[in-house]
């Protein structure tokens, strides 16, 4: 590819990132909760209520959801954490996925881990009332992290709630190791090879 085309690209890729981060902030703060350990662009200011989850082996634990109920949309965040048992388990991530499934026809499913060794899965939905459910299912540390945005499809913020969703360690740092840090190294790197010193 010509060193131009090279430098437009990541010239617009990085203006477009940045003019839209202050938007995004200010439209859409993230929730964030230390408490629990995650962060998401929540439409809102979320309720919270103490829930019980059933494991893959039919034992029931105790679980926190965060969510806010706007018309027919529904946005939520469940964490659920295991007192005992490995730190990760992609049984447990896989049935999480497998109780999403059973809500609709599935437009789309990826294995997509938060970052290596923290197992997760995408789906998108079509549900049976016309709505779009776009959840993720991952485990980190003992915890499960359940999110799940069900809208009209194309709705903005189910979409950015959707993408948002983080994972965090006790000090609050983001657990994912490559996140917007390793993009703005790339970025950097391509400029770097690109403009002269």
């Amino acid at each position: 590819m010509p060193r131009r085309t090279v430098l437009r690209v990541s010239t617009f890729l990085c203006a477009v990132a940045f003019a839209a981060w202050p938007a995004l902030a200010q439209d859409r703060p993230l929730y964030v909760n230390r408490d629990f350990r995650f962060g998401v662009i929540f439409p809102g200011q979320p309720m919270e209520r103490d829930i019980a989850y059933t494991t893959r082996t039919g034992d029931s634990v105790s679980a926190r959801e965060f969510f806010i109920e706007r018309g027919d949309a529904r946005y939520s965040v469940t964490i659920v954490q295991f007192a005992t048992g490995p730190s990760v388990s992609r049984r447990t991530v896989e049935h999480a996925a497998e109780n999403l499934r059973r809500r609709g026809e599935i437009m789309f499913q990826a294995y997509a881990n938060y970052d290596p060794g923290m197992p997760g899965r995408q789906l998108n939905i079509r549900e049976t009332n016309g709505r779009q459910l776009r959840a993720s299912v991952y485990m980190y540390d003992h915890r499960l992290y359940i999110t799940e945005a069900s809208a009209e499809p194309g709705d903005v913020a189910a979409i950015q709630f959707e993408q948002s969703i983080m994972m965090l360690e006790p000090d609050g740092t983001d657990a994912d190791r490559s996140g917007i840090d390793f993009v703005f190294a790339v970025i950097g790197d391509v400029f770097r090879r690109i403009l002269p010193d």
